[in-house]
């Protein structure tokens, strides 16, 4: 098995290309929803759904992992050299796809997935917005190793909220991509659309507080023991 890696706009998330289908997709290679799905995991608690994952979070300097239909994205911490973590990382996916194990455990194959589907009846506005994320940005995105989620569109304001993921994360480009790729094309197709905002940072910023609380008062019982 041959790996081969592409860059992405971060520096810090890479694309590792196995050869093989990871996601997979349709035979003929049209697009599909299931080609289109990602699965991601920020966290090495979210990893332990997917064999591949948890291995991958293992090697140090790892943040984040993504799954595409023929793509691994790796966001790593800015302070750790992609040079010393690379062999490894090589080493994870090749032993992993030669292994034939399924990467994703089967009661978990719904968790961090994004398919772009209607959950509830969606307004016709939503509609729209939910087909041109799906169909216009979400390819040329995940070609740089990325996704998004559409999260909401408030009537009153015109502002549609999504969540970045994968390589987008962290990404300086990010704020360009929104204002003139998301924001500008929204817009020009559906004139209700005033801006786009990012609710991914905010989300992964509370988490965090709530992951020190939680952390906080198990040290508290600990030295109360």
């Amino acid at each position: 098995m041959f790996i081969q890696t592409a860059t992405t706009p971060n520096e810090d998330a890479l694309q590792f290309i196995p050869g093989v289908p990871v996601l997979g997709s349709s035979d003929d290679g049209a697009t599909t929803a299931n080609s289109m799905r990602t699965v991601e995991y920020n966290s090495p608690r979210e990893g332990l759904r997917s064999p591949l994952a948890t291995r991958l979070f293992a090697i140090e300097g790892v943040k984040g992992i993504m799954y595409g239909s023929d793509f691994v994205t790796v966001r790593k911490d800015s302070d750790h050299p992609w040079q010393l973590m690379k062999p490894d990382i090589y080493a994870a996916i090749m032993d992993h796809f030669s292994s034939g194990r399924a990467l994703i455990r089967e009661d978990s194959i719904s968790d961090g997935t994004s398919t772009g589907a209607a959950e509830v009846e969606d307004s016709e506005i939503v509609s729209e917005i939910k087909e041109l994320l799906e169909s216009r940005v979400r390819p040329a995105i995940q070609e740089d190793g990325g996704d998004l989620d559409f999260v909401s569109f408030d009537e009153g304001s015109g502002i549609v909220k999504i969540r970045l993921r994968g390589a987008c994360r962290g990404c300086s480009s990010s704020s360009v991509t929104l204002k003139h790729g998301v924001e500008g094309m929204l817009s020009y197709y559906i004139p209700e659309v005033t801006g786009v905002e990012n609710v991914g940072d905010e989300l992964e910023v509370q988490a965090n507080k709530e992951f020190s609380k939680l952390e906080a008062k198990l040290e508290e019982k600990s030295a109360a023991n």
